[in-house]
């Protein structure tokens, strides 16, 4: 029982954190990752909420009982070497999953600057982001960390005939061994029309996620131009744009199964 390892009073609150780990433990690496499929937006919330209210010594007898790497905290715990597709404990995400009805009027690339969350070295294998309006050729960009206003483009490609309102999967060259702050987005239009054929915008949240604060940054195609702490309609944001691969965080919701 994992209350004996952490002390039953500490999951006195916390059942179904305790619940959810006894299941796990039970379970081989294929029906631990079905167990984490099946949880809802509302289940993951609330045991990462548990989890993170735990001390540290506790947390670290929860990741003891699941067969996790050690952990100081978020990005920290051992990283899978390969990812399947979702790519489950690989994932950068800054927004909650809530797309806001402001769009950020920046003329050129909108996304996020990965700075924080992950450890290196990384391998990034696999963006995925989410789209407003979607007219005609949409540009992507992978970007290396900024010096000063100018960042090295990592990768690049272009989409068309993009869907509204839902993840779209680009499997990029993989950048392998990559150190340090990175920074990825998609070029839009710089004003917009009520139709939503009629421009090109990727989806903003402007939801503080409660751990990493918000990253949404304006750059240029080419690299050039850079601004961080992006604001739309005054208020910071993070893109819908997400990255995953290898070394990028393993939290309570992204257990890594070994």
């Amino acid at each position: 029982m994992l209350s004996s390892l952490i002390g039953t009073s500490a999951f006195a609150a916390q059942s179904r954190l305790e619940s959810f780990v006894t299941k796990m433990k039970g379970l081989d690496a294929a029906g631990r990752k079905a167990a984490m499929k099946a949880l809802t937006k509302a289940d993951r919330n609330a045991l990462h909420a548990e989890y993170k209210a735990l001390p540290a010594e506790k947390k670290a007898a929860v990741n003891a009982a699941l067969g996790r790497g050690k952990t100081g905290g978020r990005g920290s715990a051992k990283a899978p070497k390969n990812c399947p597709d979702p790519f489950p404990g690989c994932t950068l995400q800054y927004d909650t999953g809530t797309a806001h009805h402001l769009r950020d009027n920046w003329g050129s690339v909108v996304g996020n600057y990965f700075n924080t969350g992950f450890r290196n070295p990384h391998t990034i294998q696999t963006v995925t982001f989410q789209m407003n309006g979607t007219f005609n050729f949409t540009p992507v960009r992978m970007y290396g960390a900024p010096s000063g206003t100018v960042a090295p483009v990592l990768a690049a490609t272009t989409f068309s005939g993009l869907p509204m309102g839902t993840l779209v999967t680009w499997n990029l060259p993989d950048i392998v061994s990559h150190n340090g702050p990175f920074m990825g987005g998609v070029e839009q239009s710089g004003s917009f029309s009520t139709i939503d054929s009629a421009f090109v915008g990727i989806d903003v949240d402007v939801n503080n996620d409660g751990v990493h604060g918000f990253h949404g940054m304006n750059i240029n195609l080419a690299g050039t131009g850079f601004i961080p702490n992006a604001t739309v309609g005054g208020a910071p944001f993070n893109a819908v744009f997400r990255a995953h691969g290898t070394n990028l965080p393993v939290e309570l919701m992204h257990f890594d199964i070994q």
